[in-house]
């Protein structure tokens, strides 16, 4: 009775999040509804990051019939929510140390998770694999093109778009896999006493050794900067092991994807859940690809088909 439930806003899933306050302080309630296939990959995935070290909230209780998880309070400040704050002289140098932070962490799943995850593990049983990024894109071919645009590509541009999506899905599926978190942007990651902190891990799973960091530097709702961009790539790639140029490559091809992707994600908030502002997200992921695209000369031949049918969108 002495414990007082506050409604907080979630992500665009259907979980449902509180704010519990009592005596003792603040704890935040998740309920998951049926099925419950998420709570398990949150409990799992909970255990790997503790385990490595990871800055994740500690885990209070769990109760498995109800869909019901308390977690520790990281507070409301995102990563996001903490940047545009910023002002002044100190703000360059606040932003990239929080981005070092972040690159540390991609670093840290990539070397110490494998360790901890067991065969039976929800990471370890899913992938972001080829029929993932298939999925994915005809997804956003559907709620974006479709849906969004309300297009219908002429039969020879509707195979070329084909052609496009499933080569891309076959070049991010080819690269090495690790361990991601798989939403790894600004909007899940919390900023405490000047700390990182990891929420909306639960369907962390083995993927591209780039796609968290495409998640994190080609972040559809924030500007990183070019500049900052390229300092963290170049980080990422020494710290990983991997030659510089070949890291680049990599990650413009996943974070391409992971660009598309979003765009279906945010047609789909809006068209059908009347989630309308995720909209404002879509202009500065347009922007992402059409550079990302522009670096390669081997997107000449379907440039113009790209440009009619997603980067001419302006709302």
């Amino acid at each position: 009775p002495s414990v007082r439930l506050t409604a907080v806003a979630g992500d665009a899933s259907s979980r449902r999040f509180y704010r519990a306050r009592g005596s003792r302080g603040t704890a935040i309630v998740m309920i998951h509804p049926p099925p419950l296939e998420d709570l398990s990959a949150f409990v799992t995935n909970h255990r790997i990051l503790s385990e490595i070290g990871a800055p994740v909230p500690p885990l209070i209780a769990v109760d498995e019939r109800s869909g019901v998880v308390i977690v520790g309070d990281l507070g409301d400040r995102t990563l996001q929510r903490h940047l545009l704050g910023l002002s002044g002289r100190r703000a360059a140098a606040a932003k990239r140390d929080l981005y070092r932070q972040a690159c540390d962490l991609i670093v840290l799943f990539q070397r110490r998770a494998p360790g901890a995850m067991r065969g039976s593990d929800f990471a370890a049983r899913n992938a972001l694999d080829g029929d993932r990024f298939r999925f994915e894109l005809d997804h956003f071919h559907r709620h974006f093109v479709g849906g969004l645009r309300r297009l219908r590509p002429r039969p020879a541009d509707e195979r070329l778009l084909r052609r496009f999506y499933d080569d891309l899905a076959r070049e991010c599926t080819d690269l090495p896999r690790v361990y991601c978190h798989r939403d790894f942007q600004s909007r899940n990651l919390m900023v405490r006493r000047g700390r990182i902190h990891l929420i909306d891990f639960q369907d962390a799973r083995m993927g591209p050794y780039t796609y968290d960091a495409a998640s994190l530097l080609r972040d559809s709702s924030l500007d990183v900067g070019e500049d900052l961009a390229r300092e963290m790539i170049d980080r990422l790639a020494r710290d990983l092991g991997c030659g510089p140029e070949e890291f680049r490559r990599d990650f413009d091809r996943v974070a391409l994807q992971r660009n598309i992707k979003d765009l279906g994600t945010f047609a789909y908030l809006a068209t059908e859940r009347g989630l309308v502002p995720y909209l404002g997200y879509v202009p500065r992921t347009i922007r992402s690809i059409r550079e990302n695209l522009v670096r390669s000369r081997r997107y000449d031949p379907i440039y113009a088909c790209l440009e009619e049918h997603i980067l001419s969108y302006t709302g």
